[in-house]
């Protein structure tokens, strides 16, 4: 009798491991519906979006109808964004019990790992007679280090130049040809469910660009925005409710896991050159120079080629900065103290690109152009072409202007010309905002100097604007530098950390200043 305690105690522990193990599993093939949400990288600054590798995130909601036995189950989600985070997954509609990422894809690098240590098939061209060939092949390493034997004995594959190819028995059941994630339920009734998964992923990101046109007097503005929508998944989410948030939000180390982002990479990269010896003998190397790269093409012809060839990059700027109506505007929402732009239709969120969609159309925002420069210890610093406008609904706009970018357009004689383009943070509903796109050409400063003893300088400076029209033009002179400025022979108007000389010089004109500056003592 007491042989059997053993197997007594051991039972109780094995019987529920084993039905956990033989738990059904329900798979859902992909969603009836989903809304994409994302956010913009606050770590960005007013730098512009890396449209290549994105480095916010979005959330991402599915709802998905699945038939569910009695009890507990295991639901396999396919389809997810390759860049979730699984900590973050939540699911309405079935009490979930655990939750569990599949990082293994279907995939060069994946199909090497699965098949390490068994035989393939190696076909590749003969080097002496050109023919195709397939023999036998044991995968002996990783896909970074991808090493076979064959009959020839242990070789590098991908390293002779011709071409090689290993052809599997099948597709491993441990790999996916799509993200999953898989979920166990708690004890339910079962039967036909209605589940919405919720989770955050990594890779996508969103930007703001504004497309202004000047009016010929400079002293308003039509505006058109834009939202990209950037996506580096490898997932598309067709028929989409898509919206983007604007503002700071604060994440979580647990929200910041890119484990999914990481394993999508790995999955998509397969050396197919490393630790390889150049080809030939270790006589014929010669001095492992590269020949030189061919001459590039001549202006003329790079010329000729812009007026035939529209590349992408000039086809999305044409769209961006076209006046035509706008079919589709996002809707502006709030979100607690944040914005919400949504897209009143559906779109497909696709993999690997992104999507521009407007969201912001104004006709005539009143500002004024504006020339302006800044003291910079005892010189000016060049002039820069600025806009200015009360971001106000009187003044056309009272609109939040989320960060992003501002180019800038203005009709001539010969045609609508791009004058400049400049960053632009956040702005709020009735702060002024400045955009500056340009440096002057047309305006120019002639500063002079004179000592006046004990460390005193006598400065006069002349403002010629070629125009033919009068422009306003202002001068900073910063409170908290190194100098002190007095005696202005104009009057200053105080703004937060310096002093500004605004004035107006006529077409043609020219109009003058005075004033001296010491170094501080205090």
């Amino acid at each position: 009798m007491p042989r059997l305690w053993p197997w007594l105690l051991i039972l109780p522990l094995w019987t529920p491991m084993a039905a956990r193990a033989q738990l059904p599993v329900v798979i859902s093939s992909g969603p009836d519906k989903v809304a994409v949400t994302l956010y913009r990288d606050p770590a960005r600054g007013e730098e512009p979006l890396n449209r290549d590798d994105p480095a916010a995130f979005a959330l991402i909601a599915e709802t998905r109808t699945v038939m569910l036995p009695p009890g507990e189950a295991v639901i396999r989600f396919e389809g997810v964004a390759s860049g979730i985070v699984p900590q973050s997954a939540i699911l309405f509609g079935a009490p979930p019990r655990e939750r569990n990422r599949d990082a293994a894809l279907l995939s060069q690098k994946g199909l090497v790992d699965a098949f390490t240590g068994q035989r393939v098939i190696l076909r590749r061209t003969d080097p002496a007679s050109g023919r195709t060939v397939e023999e036998s092949a044991t995968v002996r390493s990783a896909a970074d280090r991808l090493v076979v034997t064959t009959a020839r004995g242990v070789e590098a594959l991908y390293c002779s130049g011709l071409r090689q190819t290993l052809l599997y028995p099948g597709a491993p059941a441990t790999l996916s040809a799509k993200p999953v994630l898989t979920m166990t339920t708690r004890d339910q009734p079962g039967g036909l469910a209605t589940i919405t998964l919720a989770y955050i992923a990594t890779g996508f990101d969103w930007d703001a660009t504004y497309v202004g046109t000047l009016a010929p007097d400079g002293q308003s503005l039509d505006l058109l925005g834009w939202l990209t929508l950037a996506s580096a998944d490898d997932t598309s989410f067709a028929d989409a409710t898509a919206s983007a948030v604007a503002g700071r939000v604060n994440r979580s180390d647990d929200s910041r896991d890119e484990s999914g982002e990481r394993a999508r990479d790995e999955a998509r990269y397969l050396n197919r050159s490393s630790a390889c010896w150049p080809a030939g003998t270790t006589s014929d190397l010669g001095n492992g120079l590269l020949p030189p790269s061919p001459a590039p093409p001549p202006m003329a012809m790079m010329m000729a080629g812009e007026d035939i060839v529209v590349t992408a990059q000039r086809r999305q700027e044409v769209m961006l900065s076209a006046p035509m109506p706008v079919a589709v505007v996002a809707k502006a929402e709030n979100l607690g103290d944040l914005k919400m732009y949504r897209i009143p239709v559906p779109v497909t969120v696709a993999a690997r690109a992104q999507k521009q969609v407007a969201f912001l159309v104004k006709q005539k925002v009143k500002g004024s152009l504006i020339y302006r420069t800044a003291m910079n210890w005892e010189e000016p610093d060049e002039i820069r072409m600025l806009f200015r406008f009360n971001n106000s609904k009187k003044d056309g706009l009272g609109d939040p202007l989320p960060a992003g970018r501002a180019v800038l357009y203005q009709d001539s004689p010969w045609g609508r010309m791009y004058v400049g383009e400049n960053a632009t943070g956040d702005k709020a509903v009735d702060e002024e905002v400045e955009w500056s796109f340009a440096e002057a050409s047309n305006v120019t400063l002639d500063p002079e100097q004179e000592a006046a003893g004990k460390g005193v300088i006598r400065h006069s400076m002349v403002v010629r604007n070629a125009n033919p029209f009068p422009i306003r033009f202002e001068i900073d002179f910063p409170t908290n530098s190194g100098r002190l400025f007095s005696g202005f022979s104009g009057r200053l108007t105080k703004k937060p950390g310096k002093q500004v000389w605004a004035m107006t010089v006529p077409a043609n004109g020219t109009i003058s200043l005075h004033f001296r500056s010491a170094e501080r003592t205090n």
